[in-house]
């Protein structure tokens, strides 16, 4: 207890963001992380015998716990490359990989061809996650945003209810390759109480820093899993864009488009039961949570829609391009279609609510160039070596802008004043040949430390796997080659991926 209450003395944070409902729903989760791992614990005493342990023999059963079927390009193509990984490193005949949806229609048209068994659990999770950490033998965290809360704190209960239960019933739990932000005192200390046996993997350095700052130390940076995603051919992508007006010939403009400014979603309970009376669900996200979006949000959105519409029009008339606007996930649809009403040149719309991931890819790489306000945007678009700007507040974006060497020439905050001004401004160096040229060989630099730290990803799950499961069977496959690690590396970028795989390996060792 008194550990207990020196942690939360030393917390980071303040309580700015801490509401009620939050509040209440945060005593939920640890009471029944407690109370049921407690009562488990006591009934297998008795034989009762639910809690399943891997056996010698048996096939090591593997829960993801996800943010799947919400047609969120990013989170689906990351988690399938996590299911292909560990499939591969492990073998597929010794694993077998559960993982947690939302909308089992939704998330079996992205893994229809990938060897996992999708389950689908309730916006109010507790009892369908509880099962399956019961019938699972490791837990694994493998949504991008996990300890956060600008989405919403109610997310962020999801993964640590997880954990949690894992760290009562005495199961192995990592997490995948993710990211960390700043959170408020009381989040940041249930982060610390549910996650604490938790084997941390991030995807960034500031990440890290983060774990770091609430009493997680010890994370292993590695990166984002979705750089190994193969994408649809050449051919598929000109026929799509032909389908969609393309000429073939005119340089593609994209901007992958959504709203900064309705998140988090926030919980009010007076709204709720008065859209129950009145019908009237404005800004409702889903039950109890609605967006954070007043007049005032409304006016900064608008602001940066007719700026960047602005950004677009020009690209059009002075450049010549066809603007190619992209949203990445389903909520961002109608706020690009949204930007397109507001443009006077023709644009081509690329939604993920007609693409899935592989195709969602191909189309970012045919770009000539890109404006994003998606980290996964750019992660997809980047093996094509798509020259791009970074419109954004996201640490995620900033983190490989600055690894590359990009970050101070074409990085902008999304709130910048004369944007438009910005962009334009940036564009006109980034579309001139000399540079287009210097920013993609920049690019296609830095591309084999993004495969050779996944090669170390690969590794990270051999380890942890064989220290955890003693005896367990895994794939036997040649450790020092980054190819047998990582599910695909472009052809071109085999040799240098394993020259630096081989540097990072020795570094480490």
């Amino acid at each position: 207890m008194l550990d207990i209450i020196k942690h939360w003395r030393s917390m980071p944070g303040n309580f700015k963001t801490v509401n009620l409902f939050d509040t209440i729903y945060t005593g939920i989760t640890t009471s029944l992380v407690y109370g049921l791992g407690e009562a488990v614990n006591i009934l297998d005493k008795f034989g009762a015998n639910l809690n399943k342990k891997w056996k010698q023999g048996e096939k090591l059963k593997v829960l993801f716990l996800a943010y799947s079927g919400a047609r969120n390009t990013g989170a689906e193509v990351r988690v399938a490359e996590c299911i292909r990984q560990v499939n591969q490193v492990l073998g597929e005949e010794n694993t077998e990989i559960n993982m947690t949806t939302l909308d089992l229609k939704e998330a079996g048209e992205y893994f229809k061809d990938y060897r996992v068994n999708l389950h689908e659990f309730s916006s109010v999770f507790f009892g369908d996650i509880f099962k399956q950490v019961l019938n699972n033998h490791m837990i694994v965290l493998v949504e991008g945003s996990c300890w956060k809360e600008n989405f919403a704190t109610a997310l962020l209960l999801y993964f640590l209810y997880g954990s949690g239960l894992a760290q009562m019933m005495d199961k192995p739990c990592f997490s995948y390759a993710v990211d960390a932000g700043q959170m408020n005192k009381l989040n940041n200390f249930i982060s610390w109480l549910l996650s604490k046996n938790t084997k941390l993997i991030t995807r960034s350095e500031e990440a890290s820093h983060v774990l770091e700052s609430i009493h997680l130390p010890g994370a292993i940076k590695r990166v984002d899993t979705a750089w190994s995603m193969p994408v649809e051919s050449d051919r598929w992508v000109e026929d799509e864009l032909r389908k969609l007006g393309w000429n073939g010939k005119q340089k593609l403009a994209g901007i992958a488009f959504q709203n900064y400014f309705w998140w988090p979603v926030v919980p009010d309970l007076v709204r709720y039961f008065k859209s129950l009376v009145t019908g009237d669900t404005t800004n409702q996200y889903k039950l109890v949570y609605f967006y954070d979006y007043d007049e005032q949000d409304k006016q900064e959105y608008e602001k940066f829609r007719d700026q960047c519409a602005k950004f677009m029009d020009w690209l059009a008339d002075e450049k010549g391009m066809l603007p190619v606007i992209v949203a990445m996930e389903a909520l961002d649809d109608k706020m690009c279609r949204d930007l397109i009403s507001v443009m006077r040149n023709k644009a081509i719309l690329i939604s993920c609510n007609e693409y899935v991931g592989t195709q969602m890819g191909a189309i970012l790489r045919k770009l000539h160039i890109l404006t994003t306000t998606r980290y996964h945007a750019m992660v997809l678009s980047m093996p094509g070596c798509i020259p791009f700007i970074g419109l954004s507040r996201d640490e995620r974006i900033r983190g490989v802008m600055k690894e590359t060497g990009l970050f101070e020439k074409y990085y902008v905050e999304h709130k910048t004043p004369n944007l438009f001004e910005v962009l334009k401004e940036k564009s006109s160096l980034l579309l001139e040949a000399k540079e287009h040229a210097r920013v993609r060989k920049i690019i296609g630099d830095n591309l084999p430390y993004y495969f050779a730290q996944m090669g170390m990803l690969g590794l990270d799950i051999r380890n942890f796997v064989t220290e955890q499961f003693s005896g367990i069977k895994i794939a036997d496959i040649d450790e020092n080659d980054v190819t047998k690690l990582v599910p695909y590396v472009p052809p071109q970028c085999i040799q240098a991926s394993q020259k630096r795989f081989e540097m990072i390996r020795k570094n480490i060792e």
